[in-house]
């Protein structure tokens, strides 16, 4: 995998919102309660999780390159993503840099469980550029607008609006945590449960920090509709997290 110009991504202001998001994404995904610590994740492990999502969205016709996210002068931790609109692939920013923070969290993650969870969180990344495909790419806003929001003269512009306005923010936040939750269940059926409800768990607990993330809502109920964290028959797991997000979002 090769950095490639970045000169033709999703608009500026849209990406660099998407990246803060991203960030807590990560700092999300790990709150299990598991011993023995892993250390902090490394470089390899990192570029290993990229490595495993880009096996699994390849189905979907993406194509997802890794790059440094110190060298290209991003300090974002973990991973952060965005679409690049002229080639069509996924960039992935890593950062093996150590945060304060998240170490204490990893500190209570096995180090059996670190490669499935770091390539869920890879799996997030994934999903975000998945949907800014459908939306920048394809101009499918029925699909990926939620309830409420004007989709029949909907256009691109619209779209980065109200992402920049941050509207969008929880509801991109549920996609890829659903996306994430329906990868554990598929690569670790025994754990899935117990890794969900924690990352579900996390989610809760920092809503007063960032309330637009706070996707709990969707999870714990996908968790206690066990049959609907499985694949849909014939979908792949980003199209069943859009159903799946649209059919458990929060009423009222």
């Amino acid at each position: 995998m090769r950095a490639r110009s970045q000169s033709n991504a999703a608009p500026a202001g849209a990406f660099m919102m998407q990246l803060c998001r991203h960030a807590a994404a990560a700092f999300a995904l790990f709150c299990c309660g598991h011993a023995p610590a892993a250390p902090y994740p490394t470089e390899a492990q990192l570029r290993a999780a990229i490595e495993n999502a880009a096996k699994l969205v390849q189905a979907e016709g993406l194509d997802l390159e890794m790059l440094d996210a110190q060298k290209v002068g991003l300090s974002r931790p973990l991973l952060a993503a965005r679409l690049n609109l002229k080639s069509g692939t996924c960039l992935v920013f890593y950062n093996a840099k150590a945060e304060d923070g998240l170490t204490q969290f990893f500190e209570t993650i096995a180090a059996t469980d670190l490669p499935v969870l770091l390539t869920a969180i890879a799996m997030h990344e994934a999903t975000h550029c998945v949907e800014q495909r459908e939306a920048y790419v394809r101009k499918r806003f029925d699909k990926i607008l939620p309830p409420g929001f004007r989709r029949d003269n909907a256009t691109v512009q619209g779209y980065v609006r109200a992402v920049e306005s941050g509207a969008l923010e929880r509801w991109g936040e549920a996609l890829a945590d659903i996306v994430s939750l329906l990868y554990l269940k598929q690569a670790a059926p025994d754990q899935w449960v117990e890794l969900a409800q924690g990352v579900a768990a996390m989610r809760r607990d920092l809503a007063r920090k960032w309330p637009a993330h706070d996707t709990s809502h969707w999870l714990y109920n996908i968790i206690a509709a066990e049959e609907d964290a499985g694949a849909i028959t014939g979908q792949s797991l980003f199209e069943t997290a859009f159903q799946l997000r649209r059919k458990y979002r929060p009423r009222g």
